[in-house]
């Protein structure tokens, strides 16, 4: 992904890499450490809960999910796979446990996506499914591993494609593409927010789209058999290459800047450009990861509650820490 640190003093998290103090913490969890599992839900349970309650009109429905995420974490454990932050695996939990919470009531990502879905009756937002009616078992495992494979493949190429617009420092292209890809807006609502003409925007996205498909293609790690083995959808067809990278860029959330740049934000000592840029991703976009860490580091110095919260999670959850 992106260099750790860009020159201005900007960074975005490397959602792909696990931090040496996680490292660490999950040694001695996984050695059934007590003191290794109360610091890391010390550390991660602000902002879960901070996502959870922007979600839930209840405190007490959203400690509750928050406490089975980190059983589920604890459970889990041993299908983690260190190519993902520890912070990156809670969310995920998370955001099933909303999912199974709410039974099929779509979750909207964005404040952006929220606004203009509550003032348009058209279904533009829905998910696009891929998946043909009764599969056999053969065909139905089929797709799931060319969907991983494809997934894999788009999300290097959007890395690709976010960092050249960030060195370029084009935030410009990249709040398009993001409220696009991410919020899965249409061309002109993004060109009415942005004060662009439609035809300007969906230059934009078709130039996006076009770097990201020739990148799949060119991808040095999938053999030739493999690349004409994946159904890649036609890219013409922008509302299923919209509704795939949108899934990639939630599971990846590839924009989303790191805890301390966030902190810098609130302080506001980030250079301008990135200060206006975090503003859009946190305060317009409404990224709820990002708000999640912001409500948290607002609510540091509040925190008797969390600390209430905290002790009731350690009672709860010491049961499922065993040594691997």
């Amino acid at each position: 992904m992106f260099p750790p640190r860009a020159a201005s003093g900007y960074s975005w998290d490397e959602m792909a890499e696990l931090t040496e103090a996680d490292r660490y913490l999950l040694q001695r969890i996984a050695s059934g450490d007590a003191e290794g599992w109360r610091q890391l839900v010390e550390r991660y349970q602000g902002r879960l809960l901070a996502f959870a309650r922007s979600r839930l009109s209840r405190k007490e429905e959203a400690e509750d999910l928050v406490q089975d995420t980190f059983i589920a974490f604890l459970e889990g454990l041993k299908n983690f796979r260190e190519n993902a932050s520890v912070e990156t695996f809670l969310f995920t939990i998370l955001r099933r446990k909303l999912i199974d919470f709410f039974r099929g009531r779509q979750m909207r990502v964005c404040f952006l996506q929220e606004a203009i879905a509550k003032s348009s009756d058209d279904t533009s937002f829905a998910p696009v499914s891929l998946e043909a009616a009764d599969p056999t078992a053969s065909v139905h495992m089929r797709k799931i591993e060319q969907g991983a494979i494809l997934r894999t493949a788009l999300a290097d190429a959007l890395d690709a494609l976010l960092k050249r617009l960030r060195d370029q420092q084009n935030f410009r292209d990249l709040e398009i593409i993001e409220m696009i890809f991410y919020a899965q807006l249409r061309n002109k609502d993004v060109g009415r927010l942005m004060n662009m003409d439609e035809k300007a925007i969906a230059l934009i996205k078709h130039r996006a789209l076009n770097h990201i498909k020739e990148h799949v293609a060119a991808n040095p790690t999938l053999g030739k058999a493999e690349v004409s083995a994946i159904d890649i959808p036609t890219w013409e067809d922008s509302a299923i290459a919209t509704s795939l990278l949108t899934d990639v860029w939630e599971e990846r959330r590839p924009t989303c800047p790191k805890r301390s740049t966030v902190g810098r934000f609130l302080l506001g000592t980030l250079d301008g450009p990135w200060q206006k840029y975090v503003d859009f991703h946190l305060n317009q976009l409404g990224c709820v990861f990002c708000r999640a860490n912001l409500e948290d580091l607002k609510k540091k110095t509040e925190d008797s509650g969390n600390k209430t919260f905290h002790a009731k999670l350690m009672q709860s959850t010491i049961g499922f820490l065993r040594p691997r």
